[in-house]
């Protein structure tokens, strides 16, 4: 199933070719290597900027950042964090994740396509038109869902944009200590406001104390999830003899130690041949999957990012475990197997 869909073009897959593109770009020019391994990124930006001697890449990253920019860094719910281009010292940090040696992926969807074709069943023309236009529809949804994701996040820099320049008028008018602070306001509670925030003394204390509170309580709840992935994937129990079972998201099996990644803090820990062990991925994750050995998720399906670049660079994948990042271990040995779902000791 998963593996029929792995050839599914999408935004994403294209977004990944163009960062390797990137890294190819670097890994070819000796003194922009260099740069790439011994600057920190900020450095590097101003270095990209200002020296003619990386032009050429420089345009090559401008025009990536024009296609590709409004990704977000963190989720597509959080207005509060930079999109690519508002943090492009990210993508000058994927780029440099990825230019170690390129592991050659596995053709997963020729493989599974001349398995299918292979049985018994398809030698009635009309079945085997019927499954092959089913398979095709089934790579078209995945696109689907995946582009859909893709242009929502176009909202983001425009929207970042805007409330930026609300926080800006409304420090300059006494309401806020940070424009970052506009964040803990409602939407209704801006669009309330005169422009500017013309507002009465009362009403300027009124808000500045609603976002002391609200500061502090994001600052308490986090690290806790919205949602309690063990209970929303209860039905994925591990099976007997198994660790953690899940969704079967990308075929075969690998060997490996356990590395748990949390978020991009933690990127830096995996190293290659590791298994990540995560509760989600997006684009800025696309790295990790050049290192890692296989994938095993809390959450998502096989048309979900991480389902779709594990298939894209060849590695197993399970998804929806649910609590693959509480039951396993960091340095734990494991099988992980992609076809059946299973993560064995």
């Amino acid at each position: 199933g998963p593996a029929l869909i792995a050839g599914a073009e999408t935004r994403t897959s294209q977004a990944n070719r163009a960062l390797e593109a990137l890294a190819d770009q670097v890994r070819s020019h000796g003194t922009l290597a260099r740069a790439f391994t011994e600057l920190e990124p900020g450095e590097l930006l101003s270095r990209l900027e200002h020296d003619p001697e990386f032009k050429e890449f420089h345009t090559q990253f401008q025009a990536f950042l024009a296609e590709y920019g409004h990704r977000e860094t963190v989720s597509v719910l959080l207005s509060s964090s930079p999109t690519w281009s508002d943090a492009p010292e990210v993508v000058l940090g994927l780029v440099t994740s990825m230019m170690g040696e390129r592991r050659p992926a596995a053709d997963q969807t020729g493989q599974a396509l001349a398995e299918l074709k292979r049985h018994p069943a398809l030698r009635i023309a009309a079945l085997r038109r019927h499954l092959l236009s089913a398979v095709d529809a089934a790579k078209a949804g995945t696109a689907f869902r995946e582009d859909s994701h893709f242009y929502a996040t176009m909202v983001l820099p425009p929207l970042r944009r805007a409330l930026s320049e609300l926080g800006r008028r409304l420090c300059d008018a006494g309401v806020l200590a940070d424009a970052a602070d506009v964040q803990h306001l409602r939407f209704e509670e801006l669009a309330g406001m005169d422009d500017g925030g013309a507002l009465p003394a009362a009403e300027r204390e009124r808000y500045r104390r609603l976002v002391l509170a609200r500061a502090a309580k994001r600052r308490e709840l986090e690290g806790i999830p919205l949602l309690d992935t063990a209970t929303l994937f209860a039905h994925m129990r591990p099976a007997p003899g198994t660790l953690v079972s899940g969704m079967p998201a990308s075929r075969g099996q690998a060997t490996g130690t356990v590395r748990i990644i949390r978020g991009p803090d933690e990127f830096g820990l995996l190293r290659s041949g590791e298994v990540l062990v995560c509760p989600y991925t997006n684009p800025s994750w696309t790295p990790l999957f050049q290192r890692a050995a296989a994938v095993v998720v809390d959450a998502g399906g096989i048309a979900s990012h991480a389902a779709i670049v594990a298939r894209e660079y060849g590695i197993p994948a399970v998804m929806a475990t649910g609590s693959g990042t509480r039951d396993l271990q960091t340095g734990q040995l494991v099988l992980v197997d992609g076809t059946r779902g299973q993560v064995t000791a």
